[in-house]
């Protein structure tokens, strides 16, 4: 019985395939860079400690995308800041000022360019503790964590 599992579980390894191992350890420097190449203060967050933070008044969570999707669906009480320009304003920044910890994010659970260029320009402004959520949007519903619907109550 137990050499039939073995079998049966080599041949379901084969018919997947080899995990390419060399090609993760390739990936994996890249992943512990800072997210923001001129900027290294800023630094990424995982999930669970995002989450874990998201009750806490002293930490923004500021929203990257799209005021459409935003509205569609974003972390509770986040604000929307959205880089379809590229460039934030006055009024975004001192919306954050207070705050211990901004997190941004965006829709991609991947490289997001927008997230991290939200966070580069919000520690150009001088925000001390700026943060790129690490897999995003997506990430955060995958792992089943709390998300609202409808527009930004107070977003710039």
């Amino acid at each position: 019985m137990l050499l039939v599992g073995a079998l049966l579980g080599a041949a379901i390894g084969v018919l997947r395939g080899v995990p390419d191992v060399e090609g993760m350890r390739a990936e994996a420097p890249a992943s512990c860079a800072a997210p923001v190449e001129a900027r290294p203060e800023v630094r990424w967050i995982e999930q669970a400690e995002a989450h874990g933070m998201v009750e806490d008044v002293a930490v923004t969570f500021v929203d990257a995308r799209s005021r459409d999707a935003y509205e569609a669906g974003h972390v509770a009480g986040a604000l929307n800041v959205p880089m379809e320009t590229g460039a934030i304003d006055e009024r975004a920044t001192s919306l954050v000022r207070g705050s211990r910890v901004v997190i941004t994010y965006c829709d991609t659970s991947g490289d997001c360019a927008s997230s991290k260029r939200l966070a580069g320009l919000l520690a150009e402004a001088g925000l001390p503790d700026v943060r790129v959520l690490r897999g995003g949007m997506p990430g955060w519903l995958e792992n089943g964590y709390a998300a609202e619907a409808g527009p930004c109550r107070v977003c710039p």
